[in-house]
């Protein structure tokens, strides 16, 4: 679709012309090519966006760019972010409204953070404009922050989208059901479009910017960086795309000693608020198997009734690097970045998404024959029965070392070369160039 023209430069509500939308003190090239680049992180929990984008911040630091992190949960992150030498800033949000049922686009989701009211819409985007006028940001690293790329829009500012799929829904109008599973009536995701739609065009009004005919519009960005694999896109049926492939991990995480038991080997991954948690750790306990638990918050009276020689559970993150290595199966709540690894390093997994982003990549395994899906909205089962089938069937460890041979010559820390590169291409002014080939 035709994207609509772009904002004018340096608007103010009402569409009065204002002053530069960055600050004096800010808005110069600094010396020997060094910028401000504002990462935006407005949807989501924990520490998996902001994990998945620390690599590219350390390189882009290295390059000499200032990197502003604006984050939606800054008392979980804030550790993370000081330990690796950054300052961060609390993104703008509103409580999550209640609406029935689950999300069912993604013009619902934004219908429950404040796309409903074009009035809170205003509020948040104008938290944005000032985060990127006083980082004196040139570029905009938006990350599940669709808000961010509305101010940006606002500020004729350039938007590199880093999404891992699910925050990069296709071009599509209106945009697509994200349940396929359970087809909706067209009226239905009509209507969800055009009611986040009229919010969008109330805001940009105020900014004398140009109407978007479509919701999908908010996407069309100066760069579209999909991190992630095709086999691993949320939206199966995207279409053409061009996909850079995952960033290496964070490198948060510490070497562990294998509790005793018998092999093969588990890590598991798990959250308090991850489905079926009593069932599937009663599975471990009675397997036996030499299992690695990485559980933060864990709840001391669930910890004591789940003590065995062959369980340890890690209040920190393992090393991932060891434990895809030396691990033989993988048990998560189907997080895209411990879910990649694994893959690539051809071990199956047994998932327990708690959400819709996490069930959608769980899908694709399970499609893949890689993984097993347990439906958090179904009785779970027997999860012993479903562990042991997953480390003494061949054919799910067969089809995770198929992904990893299709792989094998991809270069994770290639891919930060490629965006880094690329990112200095946009600071430069070259725009998109979607025919362009990735080096």
């Amino acid at each position: 679709m035709d994207a609509p023209a772009p904002c004018p430069h340096g608007q103010s509500p009402g569409g009065r012309t204002a002053a530069e939308p960055t600050s004096s003190a800010f808005a110069e090239t600094r010396p020997g090519g060094k910028q401000s680049i504002l990462y935006a992180w407005e949807f989501g929990a924990n520490l998996g966006h902001v994990g998945a984008f620390m690599p590219l911040a350390r390189a882009l630091r290295d390059q000499g760019h200032e990197v502003h992190w604006m984050v939606t949960q800054p008392a979980v992150v804030g550790d993370f972010l000081a330990g690796a030498g950054f300052t961060w800033l609390a993104a703008p949000s509103v409580p999550e409204a209640t609406r029935p049922g689950p999300p069912l686009t993604y013009a619902d989701i934004l219908l429950r953070f404040g796309y409903a009211e074009p009035r809170a819409l205003f509020g948040l985007v104008g938290g944005w404009r000032e985060a990127m006028r006083l980082t004196g940001a040139r570029l905009v690293l938006a990350d599940h922050a669709p808000t961010a790329l509305l101010a940006a829009r606002s500020m004729g500012l350039p938007v590199m989208l880093f999404s891992n799929g699910f925050t990069a829904p296709p071009r599509r109008s209106p945009l697509p059901n994200m349940r396929p599973w359970a087809p909706l009536p067209e009226q239905t995701i009509s209507q969800l479009d055009q009611s986040a739609l009229a919010a969008v065009n109330q805001v940009l009004a105020r900014y004398g910017c140009a109407q978007l005919p479509h919701l999908a519009d908010l996407f069309d960005v100066a760069e579209e960086a999909l991190v992630t694999f095709p086999e691993l896109d949320h939206y199966a049926d995207r279409g053409p795309a061009r996909y850079w492939g995952s960033l290496p991990s964070a490198g948060a995480g510490r070497r562990v000693t294998w509790p005793a038991g018998r092999t093969p080997r588990l890590f598991a991954y798990l959250r308090p608020e991850s489905p079926h948690l009593e069932a599937v750790l009663a599975a471990l306990l009675a397997l036996g198997q030499s299992t690695v638990l990485y559980f933060p918050n864990m709840p001391p009276a669930m910890a004591a009734r789940f003590v065995a020689p062959h369980l340890s559970f890690l209040d920190h993150p393992a090393d991932i690097e060891q434990m895809t290595r030396e691990a033989d199966a993988a048990i998560t709540y189907a997080s895209l970045a411990t879910t990649t690894a694994f893959l690539l390093a051809g071990k199956p997994l047994l998932m327990l998404p708690g959400h819709l982003e996490q069930f959608l990549v769980a899908r694709r395994v399970e499609e893949m024959g890689a993984g097993r899906l347990v439906n958090p909205e179904q009785p779970a089962g027997d999860l012993r029965g479903a562990i042991a089938d997953l480390i003494n069937n061949p054919s799910w460890r067969a089809n995770a070392r198929a992904f990893a041979a299709k792989y094998a010559a991809f270069d994770q820390r290639a891919v930060i070369g490629n965006l880094v590169r690329r990112i200095g291409e946009m600071l430069d002014g070259h725009g998109s160039d979607p025919t362009r080939e990735l080096p």
